[in-house]
């Protein structure tokens, strides 16, 4: 099984979480460390079946405007039928080559992704190349660095190796995507990384 595969099987799964009360709350506190602005454009990748969907639109207001991209099918599916905005454009493709035009995003989104691409600095051009200059690229998770990766060297399947890199190889990763000022909050229940394009 591959990762497309793997992500396809637990689609329904990954919803029924959403659901969990205290998943919500942790959400919605990893969204005060989300500066998004009425207005902001912006691209959710790896968006799952849209959980940050109503996050993002408390934040941008009614008329936001945002891409939720996910390689899985079954996801998106999930996704499309809970959510029918015009301003919703639902995408499916991976990170290695986006379908979207350069500098058009006031902000991207990463969540609950990073540690399962491959190609990273692939995937950080590809996120600096769609952001409009000095704005930013937030990777965001809702355990902690420690916790993360130990979670995932507990789950079976081709997950099971995808870890989030230290501090020291993400400042290495961004360094070479072009990045600037990488910025990252490390602590319990809560990771997240941000630099400017």
């Amino acid at each position: 099984m591959n990762k497309r595969e793997f992500f396809d099987s637990i689609a329904r799964d990954w919803e029924k979480e959403n659901r969990i009360q205290k998943e919500q709350q942790k959400l919605k506190n990893l969204f005060n460390y989300l500066p998004l602005k009425k207005g902001d454009r912006i691209l959710d990748v790896g968006c799952g079946t849209g959980r940050l969907i109503p996050l993002i639109r408390e934040k941008i207001g009614k008329n936001f405007w945002v891409v939720e991209l996910d390689f899985s099918e079954e996801m998106l599916k999930i996704a499309r039928q809970k959510y029918d905005f015009d301003k919703i454009f639902f995408i499916q493709s991976d990170t290695q080559t986006l379908p979207l035009y350069e500098r058009i995003f006031d902000a991207v989104i990463c969540f609950a992704l990073f540690p399962h691409i491959d190609e990273k600095v692939h995937a950080l051009k590809e996120f600096h190349r769609v952001l409009k200059p000095g704005k930013t690229l937030y990777i965001a998770h809702t355990m902690s660095r420690a916790e993360l990766n130990s979670f995932h060297s507990q789950v079976k399947g081709p997950v099971c190796s995808d870890f989030l890199p230290d501090d020291e190889e993400m400042r290495r990763l961004f360094s070479a995507s072009g990045f600037k000022g990488l910025d990252i909050t490390d602590r319990l229940s809560l990771y997240i990384a941000r630099a400017r394009a």
